[in-house]
């Protein structure tokens, strides 16, 4: 499976981002669940969505089994750990419409790059 890092390639890169958060439907959710169970912790990193032309410049080795968590009760450590884009809970939480009662997924990871 792939997670394309289009938004934040540059905290990626840097080692900054060790996680990211995801408005994906349950059913995408149980396929990262059943690989994380199935013992496939390994995935593609890309700089963009391959079907609009991204390349693939890494990959990711998830670090726990992918999980649901409600916005709001995001911990304020995950700021700095999604990139450090963002300076306030609030400000991560517009980036999702502004809808702290959303449930996203977690995906929390080590990046590697291709070399």
């Amino acid at each position: 499976m792939i997670v394309s890092f289009a938004w934040t390639i540059e905290p990626l890169l840097a080692g900054k981002k060790t996680c990211t958060r995801r408005r994906w439907a349950d059913r995408y959710y149980d396929q990262w669940v059943r690989a994380w169970r199935a013992g496939r912790h390994i995935h593609d990193a890309y700089d963009h969505n391959p079907r609009v032309g991204g390349h693939k410049i890494g990959t990711i080795e998830l670090t726990c089994e992918p999980y649901h968590e409600i916005l709001r009760d995001m911990p304020l450590a995950d700021l700095a750990a999604e990139g450090g884009l963002c300076a306030s809970r609030e400000q991560f939480i517009a980036l999702f419409d502004g809808r702290p009662e959303m449930v996203v997924t977690v995906l929390r990871f080590e990046f590697s790059a291709t070399t």
